[in-house]
């Protein structure tokens, strides 16, 4: 559980990391500018501009100009790349010509595969040196430098704060000279959480409580206060139903009391299974095209948790005209997840057919019943 919630926790950080960065570490931010996250789908360099899917699916065009400034692994537009990660902080131009356009103010982007993401257990710290050192937990030990643009979280405000013993998840870039520059640095001392899953059976937001029925028929009710974060459908007690399914890390107060420090809660996702012809690939994007025999075509996304079978190890290897089948959820923002993809080339002398590979079967796919 303390890896997911480090792990969330970063992400998180490294989205403040990305909007707002460096610059307006060091200068007041005045407001009203426009923020944005996500990735580049489109570089345009005659235009002077770019585009940016968002995490929901929204694309946002942004011109950049002479006072534009690039962080990360760009200094200029020539620089960005399709597929990359972004930030962007932009203002709407009120110059001839720029009406209703965003004008980027500040840029920082980077490929995502850059990062060096670990986690583990602290067993050094030198804050006059700006170093410290983490042992993961196949107890490989690594050491990190500081500066004045890593970010902090956690328990942690400073490199002073850290201590030996405390959990930390951290994100780092190597450096020219073959050091690792922190990021992102997330610590605590994690205390010994009580986990649980089940349905949620009652809720009183007023009481700050609510009660969940665990697999084994045993009711446990749980307190929040204002330290409780939230994931999945929910952002506050107020939000959760009862008939949802929850997970919950909790510890034990000086009462005897569950406080629960993370509440995981929504309806089950819907799964997807789909069988066709993979139509268009788009590894930047993480997503294919699979096109049904019907002829309806699905948008199938990938992440790092997606798995895969057959002759494809990962999306940049399938191709166009495989045979692929897929499970699927669907998503909030309604885009297909996939949670397994079963992949091949169809058979030569069976193209209609549409079986996979020998490889993969010669029978219609065998999809299991839960991703």
């Amino acid at each position: 559980m303390f890896k997911k919630i480090v792990l969330s926790l970063m992400a998180a950080m490294l989205i403040t990391v990305a909007i707002s960065g460096p610059v307006f570490a060091a200068e007041e931010d005045p407001g009203g500018y426009v923020k944005a996250r996500g990735e580049v789908i489109d570089v345009n360099l005659s235009a002077g501009k770019f585009q940016l899917e968002k995490p929901d699916g929204t694309v946002m065009t942004f011109f950049v100009d002479e006072n534009t400034r690039f962080r990360g692994k760009v200094e200029s537009l020539e620089d960005l790349q399709i597929g990359w990660k972004a930030g962007v902080a932009a203002h709407e131009g009120n110059g001839e010509g720029e009406g209703g356009k965003l004008i980027a103010v500040l840029v920082i982007a980077g490929d995502p595969a850059d990062l060096i993401r670990v986690r583990g257990e602290i067993t050094r710290v030198d804050p006059g040196a700006g170093t410290y050192q983490l042992q993961k937990p196949d107890g490989t030990e690594m050491t990190f430098l500081v500066n004045e643009n890593t970010r902090y979280g956690g328990q942690v405000n400073s490199l002073d704060d850290l201590q030996v013993g405390w959990k930390a998840g951290v994100s780092a870039r190597e450096t020219s000279e073959g050091s690792l520059m922190t990021l992102a640095l997330i610590a605590g001392d994690a205390p010994e959480l009580v986990k649980a899953r089940g349905v949620v059976m009652a809720v009183d937001p007023g009481a700050g409580q609510f009660e969940i029925k665990k697999a084994d028929g045993t009711t446990a009710r749980y307190f929040v206060n204002e330290k409780t974060r939230y994931q999945g459908q929910l952002s506050s007690l107020d939000e959760m139903q009862v008939g949802w399914q929850a997970g919950v890390a909790a510890k034990v107060d000086e009462d005897g009391n569950l406080m629960a420090v993370l509440v995981i809660a929504g309806t089950r996702p819907e799964v997807i299974r789909a069988q066709g012809t993979v139509s268009a690939v788009a590894v930047g994007a993480g997503k294919f095209k699979l096109t049904k025999p019907d002829g309806t075509v699905l948008t199938i996304f990938v992440d790092e948790n997606t798995r895969f079978r057959g002759q494809a190890a990962n999306l940049s290897e399938m191709e166009n005209g495989w045979r692929a089948g897929v499970v699927a959820v669907e998503q909030a923002d309604g885009k297909l997840l996939a949670r397994l993809v079963l992949s091949g080339k169809p058979r030569p002398e069976r193209p209609a057919v549409g079986d996979l590979d020998s490889s993969i079967s010669t029978r219609p796919l065998d999809l299991p019943s839960t991703p």
